[in-house]
């Protein structure tokens, strides 16, 4: 009975053997996932960064235009309004 048992131990210690050699490439394999899926998070992190600072210039530029198609506005007004003047003038 000694050696049936042996045999046994045999088998499941090559069993678990092989099991290990198994979760051991699945572990490495995770490990290179894992470190993929940090330099894809970092570029992620920094493709966010470049566009938040796109968006901040974007409204800084918006708010530029605002602010100069108001300058137009009031430029435009006081252009026609001395233009009114000249023409009083000239036939006054």
């Amino acid at each position: 009975m000694l050696k049936p048992d042996i045999h046994q131990l045999e088998e499941r210690v090559l069993a678990l053997m092989g099991e290990f050699r198994r979760l051991k490439d699945e572990n490495r394999e995770l490990s290179c996932q894992v470190d993929q899926l940090n330099r894809d998070k970092e570029t992620l992190v920094e493709e966010q960064n470049l566009s938040q600072v796109a968006k901040d210039r974007l409204s800084q530029l918006e708010s530029l235009d605002q602010k100069n198609e108001k300058d137009r506005k009031v430029i435009q007004t006081k252009v026609k309004t001395l233009l009114e003047n000249l023409e009083k003038f000239d036939l006054a």
